[in-house]
């Protein structure tokens, strides 16, 4: 008992404690059938007997199940009452004439022979009750998480996936030469439990940790849950997605039954361990709610019972108004998603598709024109010297070719000459960052939380949209603070932002913030003073879903990325500057995921090429001012022609591009053909 207690508490722990026990009660159990005289029982009726002590228990039980229940007898005359009352009163009635029945027939028996007689009969019903939840377990629930034989089970999902596999695989290739990958990202190693095994016999498998733009070469492709947000961008549209379970654990709710409280405290009226569960208040330091609830409210009882005895959890879902008890969205679980690209889909009837159909995999509209450039410049650790770089986000040109970079997690701001050598740099996080929920009310100045967008105004002051800490920062050209503007809020007014992220200064001095969380974009004027605001959440012209990026072109076009929208928006500002009118969209086939990290930024050069970062499509996308793609360059890696995370993007006067990586934690330089 005290190793049970101490000890972890997993299924596979209890054999050790069952096989003496179940060895000891079969010993004791031996001593009982010797000590019976047979002939004896056999003289006054005990196969009767034993009948009627099964009827007597089981109507008991049922009887007691009914008081108990949901529904107890005796409490109206409707059909449902009626129904509850002769629920109870049928086995009461079998259980006091089968009570009275072995009362007549055990009165000549010894005490002895009683006891005996009920000890096996007991274990005899616990033995049916053995075979019956035995059977359950080894042949119906095996695979299912509402079954306790295991602690982690792998979920039918994975019997699905590799069917289809095989039938795929044999129907297009003749044989296991499938073109498949599987998910094995750190920390967890993704689905390579159990893949790395089914998946031993095929051919032409592959794993992989971050989802590329390469796996789209694969037919077959298993993702992990926490890449689900990657997966849609690195695939593109041309996949069927199929949703499954890969594992599952039996329900925790035992977890927190008790919690902890203040001793000092009075429990107030509605504690509900009262009556003859009031003992529960003696201890002080312990809030027993829930287990007093469950005890009290038939209708868990009813749940736990439908549990223990059929492994059904409808009724106690429904009585603790719990959505993840049924198979279809159990909690806890692990998920995975199957990809099969839709090309090959066609060639399969079952998956909704008939071969005459002869559906193409939609592709890339991007492919035909990207182009493979490599880095002339990268500024990192190794150029840097005495720093790094860490997620850096923003990029902005100040008038003398200098460039700042906003390094979002070192919770800072980078001066950097046109060669990348670092001139100066400033800021530290604010007292409390991240915070666990809003910000403080009062934040030092040049203390950021998460920096994400930077603009420089043409006198080469420095404006830094301050995320976290929901505000706008103004500094001179070399850190020195002038002033600060913004409040957490949900738009109630100009200076209540909601996570600002881009920023951009125009040719008269407006600042425009990205309000990425009340979905506007707000102008002010140098000193922080509101001028105007556009945008509302939506999907038509001129409202937004999440935008990111705000930029000015040369001629006073302001484009916006409407991230969750997956387009661009431009603006033309009326001759007071007060109204923005969207006049120009289009779509952008990327940035499918909304992780915290998929947040494009956008700049502009002087010919008016608008270029987007897509962020986990690991690339840079340009286009003309009308909207008209012209190139992409990017895929994932660490090489000076790849990106880890695109985020951020800024044009010197050179029309070079520069690109901070926010995965590889540093700054690269293109130079277009």
């Amino acid at each position: 008992a005290a190793l049970s207690y101490a000890g972890e508490k997993m299924p596979w722990l209890t054999y050790h404690i069952a096989w003496p026990m179940i060895l000891i009660t079969g010993w004791a159990l031996g001593h009982v059938v010797d000590a019976i005289d047979w002939d004896a029982l056999r003289r006054r009726h005990a196969w009767i007997v034993l009948a009627l002590i099964f009827v007597c228990a089981t109507s008991l039980t049922m009887s007691l199940l009914a008081i108990f229940g949901p529904t107890p007898p005796f409490q109206g005359k409707d059909l449902a009452n009626l129904q509850a009352t002769g629920n109870f009163l049928l086995p009461a009635i079998a259980a006091i004439a089968s009570a009275a029945g072995l009362a007549y027939l055990l009165s000549d028996w010894s005490p002895k022979q009683i006891f005996r007689t009920l000890t096996l009969t007991v274990f005899a019903l616990l033995a049916v009750l053995t075979m019956r939840a035995s059977f359950r377990a080894a042949y119906i629930t095996y695979d299912q998480a509402t079954e306790y034989l295991v602690y982690a089970h792998g979920a039918s999902g994975i019997k699905q996936v590799m069917a289809q596999a095989k039938e795929i695989s044999q129907r297009t290739t003749g044989g296991m030469g499938l073109a498949l990958a599987y998910d094995a990202s750190a920390p967890d190693t993704g689905v390579s439990w159990p893949f790395v095994w089914y998946l031993r016999d095929y051919t032409n498998q592959r794993s992989f940790d971050v989802p590329t733009r390469s796996l789209r070469d694969s037919v077959f492709v298993v993702v992990d849950q926490k890449n689900f947000d990657k997966i849609e961008t690195a695939l593109g549209p041309g996949y069927y997605r199929f949703d499954y379970i890969r594992m599952w654990w039996p329900n925790q709710d035992y977890f927190g039954l008790a919690s902890k409280r203040e001793s000092s405290q009075p429990f107030d009226e509605g504690y509900p361990c009262k009556g003859a569960l009031g003992f529960f208040k003696l201890f002080k330091t312990t809030n027993y709610s829930r287990v007093c609830t469950a005890i009290l409210d038939p209708n868990i009882r009813a749940g736990i019972w439908d549990i223990w005895f059929n492994r059904d959890y409808t009724r106690y879902g429904a009585a603790t108004g719990s959505t993840s008890t049924t198979l279809t969205n159990w909690n806890p679980s692990d998920q995975m998603r199957l990809y099969i690209r839709q090309d090959v889909a066609a060639q399969i009837w079952n998956y909704g598709v008939a071969p005459a159909a002869g559906t193409a995999a939609e592709v890339d509209p991007y492919a035909a024109n990207t182009v493979s450039l490599t880095a002339d410049l990268i500024v990192d650790f190794n150029s840097l010297e005495t720093t790094s770089l860490n997620a850096p986000r923003g990029l902005a040109f100040a008038p003398d070719g200098t460039l700042y970079v906003a390094d979002s997690r070192n919770h800072r701001i980078l001066h950097l000459d046109a060669e990348g050598k670092l001139l100066g740099e400033w800021g530290q996080a604010s007292p409390g960052c991240p915070y666990l929920a809003e910000p403080p009310a009062t934040i030092p100045l040049g203390a950021f939380c998460e920096p994400w967008g930077v603009a420089v105004a043409k006198d080469g002051t420095v404006y830094v949209s301050d995320t976290w800490n929901h505000r706008v920062q103004h500094f001179t050209a070399d850190g020195k603070a002038i002033g600060a503007w913004g409040i957490y809020g949900q738009g109630e007014t100009p200076e209540s932002f909601w996570g600002p992220r881009g920023i951009a200064v125009d040719a008269q001095g407006r600042v425009y913030v990205a309000d990425t969380g009340n979905k506007r974009i707000v102008v002010f004027d140098a000193d922080g003073k509101f001028l105007t605001q556009f945008g509302a959440a939506g999907l038509d012209a001129g409202q937004f879903d999440e935008p990111v990026g705000v930029a000015v072109a040369p001629d006073g076009t302001v484009y916006v990325t409407d991230t969750w929208n997956q387009r661009i928006q431009a603006f033309v500002p009326s001759l007071d500057g007060m109204l923005f009118v969207p006049f120009l969209q289009w779509d952008v086939n990327a940035w499918f995921g909304q992780s915290l990290e998929n947040k494009p930024l956008i700049a502009v050069n002087a010919a008016g090429h608008v270029f987007v970062t897509d962020p986990e499509g690991f690339r840079i996308l340009e286009f003309d001012a009308n909207g008209v793609f012209v190139r992409a360059w990017g895929d994932f890696g660490v090489s000076p022609s790849e990106i880890g995370l695109a985020g951020g993007v800024a044009v010197d006067a050179q029309g070079r591009v520069w690109v901070a990586d926010a995965g590889n934690q540093r700054i690269m330089r293109f130079t277009l053909p």
